[in-house]
Protein backbone atom coordinates (compact mmCIF):
# COMPACT_ATOMS: atom_id res chain seq x y z
CA UNK A 1 0.00 0.00 0.00
CA UNK A 2 1.71 2.95 -1.08
CA UNK A 3 1.68 5.77 1.63
CA UNK A 4 1.32 9.52 1.30
CA UNK A 5 3.91 12.03 3.76
CA UNK A 6 4.35 15.55 4.24
CA UNK A 7 7.15 17.61 2.53
CA UNK A 8 9.91 15.32 4.18
CA UNK A 9 9.42 12.48 1.78
CA UNK A 10 9.87 14.54 -0.95
CA UNK A 11 13.61 13.10 -2.20
CA UNK A 12 16.12 16.23 -3.36
CA UNK A 13 17.72 17.00 -6.64
CA UNK A 14 20.43 14.36 -7.24
CA UNK A 15 24.34 15.82 -6.87
CA UNK A 16 25.44 16.82 -9.87
CA UNK A 17 28.83 15.11 -10.21
CA UNK A 18 30.25 19.01 -11.29
CA UNK A 19 29.50 20.08 -7.74
CA UNK A 20 31.74 17.11 -5.87
CA UNK A 21 34.67 17.93 -4.67
CA UNK A 22 36.47 14.73 -3.92
CA UNK A 23 35.23 10.75 -3.84
CA UNK A 24 36.37 8.68 -1.25
CA UNK A 25 36.20 4.71 -1.58
CA UNK A 26 35.69 2.48 1.12
CA UNK A 27 34.47 -1.56 1.64
CA UNK A 28 31.67 -0.31 4.44
CA UNK A 29 30.11 2.84 5.00
CA UNK A 30 28.19 3.17 8.33
CA UNK A 31 26.46 6.91 8.56
CA UNK A 32 25.93 7.69 12.38
CA UNK A 33 28.41 7.16 15.31
CA UNK A 34 25.86 6.12 18.00
CA UNK A 35 25.82 2.55 19.60
CA UNK A 36 24.47 1.20 16.55
CA UNK A 37 26.87 2.44 14.64
CA UNK A 38 30.25 2.23 16.09
CA UNK A 39 29.74 -1.31 16.79
CA UNK A 40 28.69 -1.69 13.31
CA UNK A 41 32.11 -0.46 11.99
CA UNK A 42 34.49 -1.74 15.06
CA UNK A 43 33.21 -5.14 13.80
CA UNK A 44 33.37 -4.48 10.34
CA UNK A 45 36.56 -3.43 10.68
CA UNK A 46 37.80 -6.11 12.92
CA UNK A 47 36.33 -8.63 10.38
CA UNK A 48 38.66 -7.05 7.32
CA UNK A 49 36.64 -4.24 5.86
CA UNK A 50 37.68 -0.64 5.76
CA UNK A 51 35.05 1.04 6.86
CA UNK A 52 34.14 5.06 7.04
CA UNK A 53 31.63 6.42 9.24
CA UNK A 54 30.26 9.58 8.51
CA UNK A 55 28.69 11.55 11.76
CA UNK A 56 27.03 14.96 11.63
CA UNK A 57 27.77 16.12 14.83
CA UNK A 58 31.28 16.77 16.46
CA UNK A 59 31.84 13.64 17.96
CA UNK A 60 30.58 10.18 18.75
CA UNK A 61 27.08 10.07 20.94
CA UNK A 62 25.81 7.77 23.72
CA UNK A 63 23.01 8.26 26.31
CA UNK A 64 21.54 6.64 29.32
CA UNK A 65 23.00 3.84 31.40
CA UNK A 66 21.51 0.79 30.45
CA UNK A 67 21.84 -1.92 27.47
CA UNK A 68 19.55 -4.74 27.39
CA UNK A 69 20.84 -8.10 26.63
CA UNK A 70 19.81 -11.61 27.97
CA UNK A 71 22.31 -14.65 29.21
CA UNK A 72 25.30 -12.74 28.76
CA UNK A 73 28.65 -14.57 29.96
CA UNK A 74 28.82 -12.36 33.17
CA UNK A 75 24.99 -12.46 33.46
CA UNK A 76 24.98 -16.44 34.11
CA UNK A 77 28.44 -15.88 36.35
CA UNK A 78 26.01 -13.59 38.56
CA UNK A 79 23.80 -16.32 39.02
CA UNK A 80 20.55 -14.63 36.73
CA UNK A 81 20.17 -16.29 33.36
CA UNK A 82 16.70 -15.74 31.32
CA UNK A 83 14.47 -18.36 29.17
CA UNK A 84 14.34 -17.09 25.56
CA UNK A 85 11.86 -18.40 24.60
CA UNK A 86 9.48 -17.32 27.76
CA UNK A 87 10.98 -13.87 26.89
CA UNK A 88 10.31 -13.66 23.30
CA UNK A 89 6.72 -14.70 23.40
CA UNK A 90 5.81 -11.97 25.90
CA UNK A 91 7.87 -9.60 23.80
CA UNK A 92 5.99 -10.66 20.88
CA UNK A 93 2.54 -10.11 23.17
CA UNK A 94 3.43 -6.73 24.43
CA UNK A 95 3.87 -5.22 20.71
CA UNK A 96 0.48 -6.39 20.10
CA UNK A 97 1.86 -8.95 17.11
CA UNK A 98 3.20 -5.68 15.07
CA UNK A 99 6.97 -6.65 15.38
CA UNK A 100 9.04 -8.89 13.26
CA UNK A 101 9.50 -12.42 15.42
CA UNK A 102 12.59 -13.33 13.41
CA UNK A 103 14.44 -9.85 14.44
CA UNK A 104 13.44 -10.57 17.72
CA UNK A 105 14.51 -14.00 18.01
CA UNK A 106 17.64 -13.14 16.34
CA UNK A 107 18.07 -10.64 18.95
CA UNK A 108 17.30 -13.17 21.99
CA UNK A 109 19.85 -15.75 20.45
CA UNK A 110 23.10 -13.20 19.14
CA UNK A 111 22.87 -10.80 22.25
CA UNK A 112 24.89 -12.49 24.65
CA UNK A 113 27.53 -13.04 21.90
CA UNK A 114 28.06 -9.23 20.98
CA UNK A 115 27.88 -8.15 24.82
CA UNK A 116 30.44 -10.62 25.78
CA UNK A 117 32.69 -8.88 22.81
CA UNK A 118 31.66 -5.62 24.32
CA UNK A 119 32.48 -6.65 27.80
CA UNK A 120 35.98 -7.98 26.80
CA UNK A 121 36.57 -4.66 25.00
CA UNK A 122 35.44 -2.21 27.77
CA UNK A 123 37.38 -4.08 30.68
CA UNK A 124 40.65 -3.57 28.99
CA UNK A 125 43.46 -1.89 30.65
CA UNK A 126 43.21 1.70 28.55
CA UNK A 127 39.03 2.00 29.62
CA UNK A 128 38.69 -0.63 32.50
CA UNK A 129 35.56 0.09 33.19
CA UNK A 130 33.26 -2.53 35.36
CA UNK A 131 30.90 -4.46 34.35
CA UNK A 132 27.46 -4.43 36.52
CA UNK A 133 23.97 -5.63 36.24
CA UNK A 134 20.78 -2.73 36.91
CA UNK A 135 18.92 -4.06 40.00
CA UNK A 136 15.90 -1.85 39.80
CA UNK A 137 13.26 -3.99 37.97
CA UNK A 138 9.28 -3.71 37.81
CA UNK A 139 8.39 -7.07 39.61
CA UNK A 140 4.80 -6.33 39.09
CA UNK A 141 2.61 -9.87 37.50
CA UNK A 142 1.62 -7.63 34.46
CA UNK A 143 4.44 -6.03 33.18
CA UNK A 144 7.17 -8.07 35.08
CA UNK A 145 11.07 -7.05 33.67
CA UNK A 146 13.61 -9.44 34.14
CA UNK A 147 17.78 -8.96 34.71
CA UNK A 148 19.92 -8.22 31.91
CA UNK A 149 20.52 -4.94 31.97
CA UNK A 150 24.08 -4.15 31.80
CA UNK A 151 25.74 -1.23 32.71
CA UNK A 152 29.58 0.05 33.21
CA UNK A 153 31.03 2.06 35.79
CA UNK A 154 34.39 3.60 36.49
CA UNK A 155 35.33 4.12 33.41
CA UNK A 156 37.00 6.88 31.59
CA UNK A 157 33.71 8.63 30.78
CA UNK A 158 31.68 7.68 34.13
CA UNK A 159 34.84 10.02 36.04
CA UNK A 160 33.69 12.87 33.45
CA UNK A 161 30.61 12.65 35.16
CA UNK A 162 28.44 11.35 32.08
CA UNK A 163 26.08 8.62 32.91
CA UNK A 164 27.70 4.37 33.55
CA UNK A 165 26.95 2.81 31.08
CA UNK A 166 26.29 3.62 27.04
CA UNK A 167 29.01 6.46 27.32
CA UNK A 168 31.57 4.03 27.81
CA UNK A 169 30.86 1.31 25.89
CA UNK A 170 30.69 3.58 22.52
CA UNK A 171 33.95 5.48 23.80
CA UNK A 172 35.82 2.42 24.34
CA UNK A 173 34.72 0.51 20.99
CA UNK A 174 35.25 4.06 18.95
CA UNK A 175 38.62 3.89 20.71
CA UNK A 176 39.33 0.07 19.22
CA UNK A 177 38.04 1.13 15.62
CA UNK A 178 40.83 4.24 15.53
CA UNK A 179 43.23 1.56 16.09
CA UNK A 180 42.08 -0.58 13.03
CA UNK A 181 42.13 2.21 11.06
CA UNK A 182 38.30 3.19 11.06
CA UNK A 183 38.17 6.71 8.99
CA UNK A 184 35.97 8.99 11.18
CA UNK A 185 34.36 11.83 9.29
CA UNK A 186 32.71 14.22 11.55
CA UNK A 187 30.99 17.30 10.89
CA UNK A 188 30.30 15.63 8.06
CA UNK A 189 26.68 14.94 7.61
CA UNK A 190 25.14 12.95 4.64
CA UNK A 191 22.64 13.91 2.77
CA UNK A 192 21.46 11.58 -0.03
CA UNK A 193 22.57 7.71 -0.76
CA UNK A 194 23.41 7.07 -5.01
CA UNK A 195 21.80 4.40 -5.98
CA UNK A 196 23.08 2.86 -9.07
CA UNK A 197 21.93 0.00 -11.50
CA UNK A 198 19.85 -0.79 -8.53
CA UNK A 199 22.23 -0.93 -5.84
CA UNK A 200 23.09 1.55 -2.80
CA UNK A 201 26.82 1.97 -3.35
CA UNK A 202 27.52 5.57 -2.00
CA UNK A 203 26.48 8.18 -0.45
CA UNK A 204 26.81 12.71 -0.69
CA UNK A 205 27.77 14.28 2.58
CA UNK A 206 28.53 17.40 2.85
CA UNK A 207 32.12 17.99 4.01
CA UNK A 208 34.34 21.09 5.43
CA UNK A 209 35.87 21.82 1.93
CA UNK A 210 32.47 20.95 -0.11
CA UNK A 211 30.53 17.94 -0.89
CA UNK A 212 31.96 14.76 -1.15
CA UNK A 213 30.97 10.98 -2.48
CA UNK A 214 32.03 8.11 -0.51
CA UNK A 215 31.50 4.92 -2.00
CA UNK A 216 31.34 1.55 -0.69
CA UNK A 217 32.27 -1.34 -2.43
CA UNK A 218 29.88 -3.63 0.12
CA UNK A 219 26.95 -2.34 1.72
CA UNK A 220 26.10 1.32 3.34
CA UNK A 221 24.75 1.16 6.98
CA UNK A 222 22.02 3.76 8.04
CA UNK A 223 22.32 4.18 12.04
CA UNK A 224 21.12 7.73 12.25
CA UNK A 225 19.34 7.51 15.23
CA UNK A 226 15.73 8.09 15.36
CA UNK A 227 12.97 10.55 14.24
CA UNK A 228 12.45 12.50 17.57
CA UNK A 229 13.45 15.56 16.88
CA UNK A 230 12.00 16.55 14.00
CA UNK A 231 8.66 17.88 14.55
CA UNK A 232 7.37 17.27 10.99
CA UNK A 233 8.01 13.72 10.85
CA UNK A 234 6.79 12.90 14.10
CA UNK A 235 3.35 14.43 13.18
CA UNK A 236 3.31 11.94 10.28
CA UNK A 237 4.98 8.91 11.95
CA UNK A 238 4.49 9.54 15.28
CA UNK A 239 2.27 12.08 16.71
CA UNK A 240 2.66 10.69 20.54
CA UNK A 241 6.33 12.30 20.23
CA UNK A 242 4.74 15.91 19.24
CA UNK A 243 2.59 15.38 22.35
CA UNK A 244 5.12 14.51 24.93
CA UNK A 245 6.07 17.69 27.53
CA UNK A 246 9.80 17.23 27.31
CA UNK A 247 12.41 15.14 24.39
CA UNK A 248 15.31 14.08 25.93
CA UNK A 249 16.95 12.81 22.58
CA UNK A 250 20.47 13.47 22.53
CA UNK A 251 22.30 14.65 20.69
CA UNK A 252 20.31 17.61 20.17
CA UNK A 253 20.85 18.26 17.06
CA UNK A 254 20.72 14.76 16.06
CA UNK A 255 17.98 12.18 15.58
CA UNK A 256 15.97 14.10 13.00
CA UNK A 257 15.21 11.02 10.80
CA UNK A 258 17.85 11.51 8.32
CA UNK A 259 18.35 7.93 7.95
CA UNK A 260 15.06 7.17 7.40
CA UNK A 261 14.56 9.80 4.95
CA UNK A 262 17.46 8.61 2.68
CA UNK A 263 16.32 5.23 2.44
CA UNK A 264 12.98 5.75 1.73
CA UNK A 265 14.27 8.24 -1.56
CA UNK A 266 16.22 5.35 -2.64
CA UNK A 267 13.41 3.21 -2.33
CA UNK A 268 13.39 1.24 0.80
CA UNK A 269 9.90 1.58 2.93
CA UNK A 270 9.07 2.50 6.54
CA UNK A 271 7.14 0.06 9.24
CA UNK A 272 3.40 0.94 9.28
CA UNK A 273 2.53 4.27 11.65
CA UNK A 274 1.89 4.82 13.98
CA UNK A 275 5.44 4.86 15.49
CA UNK A 276 6.08 2.96 19.27
CA UNK A 277 8.02 5.47 21.29
CA UNK A 278 10.12 4.97 24.38
CA UNK A 279 8.62 6.66 27.36
CA UNK A 280 9.80 7.59 30.92
CA UNK A 281 7.52 9.49 33.75
CA UNK A 282 10.65 12.29 34.24
CA UNK A 283 9.43 15.19 32.91
CA UNK A 284 8.49 16.51 36.19
CA UNK A 285 9.64 15.00 39.32
CA UNK A 286 11.45 11.60 39.12
CA UNK A 287 9.62 9.24 41.38
CA UNK A 288 6.34 8.27 41.24
CA UNK A 289 5.97 5.11 43.51
CA UNK A 290 2.15 3.32 43.20
CA UNK A 291 -0.38 5.17 45.00
CA UNK A 292 -2.59 7.44 43.76
CA UNK A 293 -2.77 8.98 40.87
CA UNK A 294 -4.73 11.77 39.68
CA UNK A 295 -5.52 14.15 36.91
CA UNK A 296 -5.25 18.16 36.95
CA UNK A 297 -9.14 17.92 37.20
CA UNK A 298 -8.76 15.24 40.51
CA UNK A 299 -10.30 12.10 38.95
CA UNK A 300 -8.20 8.92 39.61
CA UNK A 301 -7.65 7.56 36.08
CA UNK A 302 -5.62 4.46 35.71
CA UNK A 303 -4.48 1.01 38.52
CA UNK A 304 -0.75 2.65 39.37
CA UNK A 305 0.73 -0.85 39.36
CA UNK A 306 2.28 -0.22 35.85
CA UNK A 307 5.55 -0.19 35.11
CA UNK A 308 7.50 3.04 33.46
CA UNK A 309 5.90 2.45 29.89
CA UNK A 310 2.69 1.75 30.96
CA UNK A 311 2.14 4.75 33.35
CA UNK A 312 3.85 7.47 30.74
CA UNK A 313 1.30 6.20 27.93
CA UNK A 314 -1.44 6.48 30.42
CA UNK A 315 -0.92 10.08 31.29
CA UNK A 316 -0.72 10.94 27.35
CA UNK A 317 -3.88 8.59 26.64
CA UNK A 318 -5.41 11.44 29.00
CA UNK A 319 -4.00 14.31 26.60
CA UNK A 320 -2.23 15.79 29.75
CA UNK A 321 1.36 16.60 30.17
CA UNK A 322 1.24 16.11 33.93
CA UNK A 323 -0.36 13.89 36.74
CA UNK A 324 -0.02 14.45 40.39
CA UNK A 325 1.24 10.77 42.61
CA UNK A 326 -0.17 11.44 45.81
CA UNK A 327 1.08 9.46 49.08
CA UNK A 328 0.71 10.40 53.17
CA UNK A 329 3.25 10.72 55.82
CA UNK A 330 3.93 6.81 56.27
CA UNK A 331 4.79 6.85 52.98
CA UNK A 332 8.94 5.63 53.43
CA UNK A 333 7.18 2.43 55.10
CA UNK A 334 4.71 2.35 52.15
CA UNK A 335 7.63 2.85 49.54
CA UNK A 336 9.50 -0.08 51.10
CA UNK A 337 6.82 -2.49 51.86
CA UNK A 338 5.91 -2.13 47.80
CA UNK A 339 9.35 -2.46 46.20
CA UNK A 340 8.97 -6.67 46.97
CA UNK A 341 5.58 -6.67 44.35
CA UNK A 342 6.69 -3.32 41.91
CA UNK A 343 9.59 -1.43 41.81
CA UNK A 344 12.22 -0.41 38.81
CA UNK A 345 12.13 2.07 37.49
CA UNK A 346 11.72 5.85 39.29
CA UNK A 347 9.44 3.60 42.00
CA UNK A 348 12.83 2.10 43.25
CA UNK A 349 16.23 3.28 43.48
CA UNK A 350 18.77 2.83 40.99
CA UNK A 351 20.76 0.29 42.13
CA UNK A 352 22.99 -2.85 41.40
CA UNK A 353 21.55 -6.82 41.24
CA UNK A 354 21.67 -7.74 44.42
CA UNK A 355 21.52 -4.22 46.20
CA UNK A 356 18.37 -2.56 48.05
CA UNK A 357 16.37 -1.17 45.87
CA UNK A 358 15.05 1.16 48.38
CA UNK A 359 17.99 3.20 50.29
CA UNK A 360 15.17 5.77 52.31
CA UNK A 361 18.16 8.49 52.81
CA UNK A 362 17.85 8.71 49.29
CA UNK A 363 14.62 8.69 48.55
CA UNK A 364 13.79 11.76 51.18
CA UNK A 365 16.83 13.50 49.33
CA UNK A 366 14.71 12.80 46.07
CA UNK A 367 11.60 14.57 47.72
CA UNK A 368 13.36 17.46 49.36
CA UNK A 369 15.11 18.11 46.05
CA UNK A 370 11.21 17.80 44.42
CA UNK A 371 9.78 20.24 47.16
CA UNK A 372 12.93 22.55 46.97
CA UNK A 373 11.90 23.29 43.13
CA UNK A 374 8.02 22.98 43.44
CA UNK A 375 8.00 19.91 41.62
CA UNK A 376 6.02 18.21 44.98
CA UNK A 377 3.74 19.92 46.89
CA UNK A 378 3.04 18.98 51.11
CA UNK A 379 0.33 19.99 53.19
CA UNK A 380 -1.57 18.79 56.66
CA UNK A 381 -4.88 18.10 55.08
CA UNK A 382 -6.28 17.26 52.06
CA UNK A 383 -8.29 20.08 51.36
CA UNK A 384 -4.91 22.12 51.12
CA UNK A 385 -3.26 19.66 49.39
CA UNK A 386 -5.59 19.54 46.60
CA UNK A 387 -5.41 23.93 46.60
CA UNK A 388 -1.38 23.70 45.90
CA UNK A 389 -1.88 21.18 43.24
CA UNK A 390 -4.11 23.30 41.54
CA UNK A 391 -7.05 20.49 41.63
CA UNK A 392 -10.86 20.94 41.98
CA UNK A 393 -10.98 20.61 46.01
CA UNK A 394 -14.07 19.37 46.10
CA UNK A 395 -13.56 16.58 43.37
CA UNK A 396 -9.97 15.27 44.78
CA UNK A 397 -11.16 14.58 48.20
CA UNK A 398 -14.09 12.63 47.17
CA UNK A 399 -11.40 11.06 44.66
CA UNK A 400 -8.83 10.54 47.65
CA UNK A 401 -11.88 9.35 50.34
CA UNK A 402 -12.65 6.71 47.70
CA UNK A 403 -9.24 5.55 47.10
CA UNK A 404 -9.12 5.17 51.28
CA UNK A 405 -12.72 3.29 50.93
CA UNK A 406 -11.00 1.04 48.60
CA UNK A 407 -7.42 0.36 50.78
CA UNK A 408 -10.31 -0.69 53.68
CA UNK A 409 -11.75 -3.25 51.64
CA UNK A 410 -8.53 -4.25 50.11
CA UNK A 411 -10.16 -4.75 47.03
CA UNK A 412 -9.72 -2.07 44.55
CA UNK A 413 -13.68 -2.32 42.55
CA UNK A 414 -12.35 0.34 40.60
CA UNK A 415 -9.12 -0.40 38.65
CA UNK A 416 -7.96 -3.88 40.14
CA UNK A 417 -4.46 -2.52 41.82
CA UNK A 418 -3.63 -5.72 43.55
CA UNK A 419 -4.23 -5.59 47.21
CA UNK A 420 -0.92 -5.86 48.77
CA UNK A 421 -0.50 -2.14 46.76
CA UNK A 422 -3.57 -0.94 48.37
CA UNK A 423 -2.14 1.42 51.05
CA UNK A 424 -4.75 3.77 52.87
CA UNK A 425 -3.77 7.72 52.67
CA UNK A 426 -4.50 9.36 55.81
CA UNK A 427 -1.55 10.51 57.64
CA UNK A 428 -0.67 13.93 57.10
CA UNK A 429 1.73 15.14 56.01
CA UNK A 430 0.06 14.17 52.79
CA UNK A 431 2.39 14.71 49.50
CA UNK A 432 2.01 14.59 45.63
CA UNK A 433 4.97 14.26 43.45
CA UNK A 434 3.64 15.90 39.69
CA UNK A 435 5.49 13.88 36.80
CA UNK A 436 4.27 13.63 33.09
CA UNK A 437 5.91 11.83 29.72
CA UNK A 438 9.53 12.37 28.19
CA UNK A 439 10.25 10.97 25.28
CA UNK A 440 13.78 8.89 24.96
CA UNK A 441 13.23 7.90 21.27
CA UNK A 442 10.97 7.06 18.69
CA UNK A 443 12.05 3.19 17.66
CA UNK A 444 10.45 2.97 14.24
CA UNK A 445 11.80 3.06 11.35
CA UNK A 446 12.85 1.62 7.73
CA UNK A 447 11.56 -1.86 7.17
CA UNK A 448 14.41 -4.38 7.06
CA UNK A 449 14.86 -8.33 7.16
CA UNK A 450 16.57 -10.51 10.35
CA UNK A 451 19.91 -9.45 8.16
CA UNK A 452 19.00 -5.42 8.28
CA UNK A 453 18.51 -5.33 4.75
CA UNK A 454 16.71 -2.39 3.94
CA UNK A 455 13.09 -3.71 2.00
CA UNK A 456 10.89 -2.30 -0.50
CA UNK A 457 7.21 -1.82 -0.93
CA UNK A 458 7.78 -5.30 -2.54
CA UNK A 459 9.79 -7.14 0.45
CA UNK A 460 12.90 -7.19 -1.48
CA UNK A 461 16.06 -5.95 -0.25
CA UNK A 462 17.13 -2.91 -1.41
CA UNK A 463 20.99 -4.40 -2.55
CA UNK A 464 23.85 -2.66 -0.77
CA UNK A 465 21.74 -1.19 1.97
CA UNK A 466 21.17 -1.67 5.83
CA UNK A 467 19.54 -0.13 8.67
CA UNK A 468 19.95 -0.76 12.58
CA UNK A 469 19.47 1.01 15.41
CA UNK A 470 16.74 3.63 15.61
CA UNK A 471 16.42 4.12 11.95
CA UNK A 472 15.63 0.37 11.21
CA UNK A 473 12.16 -0.75 12.59
CA UNK A 474 10.79 -4.36 12.85
CA UNK A 475 11.57 -4.65 16.60
CA UNK A 476 8.60 -3.24 18.70
CA UNK A 477 5.86 -2.55 16.11
CA UNK A 478 3.31 -0.77 18.52
CA UNK A 479 5.22 -0.27 22.10
CA UNK A 480 8.19 -0.62 23.32
CA UNK A 481 8.62 -3.67 25.95
CA UNK A 482 10.73 -2.86 29.21
CA UNK A 483 11.24 -6.79 29.42
CA UNK A 484 14.73 -5.79 29.79
CA UNK A 485 15.57 -2.12 30.50
CA UNK A 486 17.86 -0.39 27.93
CA UNK A 487 17.06 -3.37 25.31
CA UNK A 488 16.57 -0.88 22.33
CA UNK A 489 20.25 -0.32 23.11
CA UNK A 490 20.97 -4.11 23.36
CA UNK A 491 19.05 -4.40 19.73
CA UNK A 492 21.24 -1.40 18.73
CA UNK A 493 24.35 -3.46 19.91
CA UNK A 494 23.76 -6.68 18.25
CA UNK A 495 22.80 -5.94 14.84
CA UNK A 496 25.74 -3.35 14.79
CA UNK A 497 27.81 -5.94 15.78
CA UNK A 498 26.47 -8.87 13.18
CA UNK A 499 26.10 -6.81 10.42
CA UNK A 500 29.64 -5.41 10.84
CA UNK A 501 30.60 -9.01 11.01
CA UNK A 502 28.21 -10.06 8.01
CA UNK A 503 29.87 -6.60 5.97
CA UNK A 504 33.14 -7.51 6.96
CA UNK A 505 32.93 -11.64 5.87
CA UNK A 506 31.45 -10.12 2.07
CA UNK A 507 34.38 -7.94 1.66
CA UNK A 508 37.01 -10.25 1.99
CA UNK A 509 34.64 -12.30 -0.20
CA UNK A 510 34.94 -9.97 -2.61
CA UNK A 511 38.42 -8.78 -2.36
Amino acid sequence: MKREYGAWARPPEPVAEADICRTIKTDVLVIGAGIAGVSCALRAAESGARVTVLEKSASWSARGGNIGVPNSSFMKAQGYENDIDVLTREWIKRCGNRCDERIVRRYMREAPRAMDWLIDIVTRPEYNARPVLQGSRYKGETYWEVYGSHRFFDGPMARKGLRAGAPDAVNAMYGEALKLGVEFLFNTPARQLVRENGRVVAAIAEAGDGLIRVEAGSGVVLATGDIGGNEEMCADLCPMANACEKKLYWPKNGNTGDGHRMGLWVGGTLEDGPFPTILHPQAFHYRTYCFLFVKPDGKRFMNEDNYVQGKTVAVLRERENFVWSVMDGNWKEQVADSIQYGGGLFWGDDCIAGESEFVAENEEKMLQFGLERGLVVSADTPEQLARKMGVPEDVFTATLARYNELAAKGHDEDFGKRAELLHPLDTPPYYAMKFGPALLAVVGGLRVDEEMHVLDAESRAVAGLYAIGNAAGGRYGVDYPVLIPGNSHGTALTFGFLLGETLGKQTQHIH
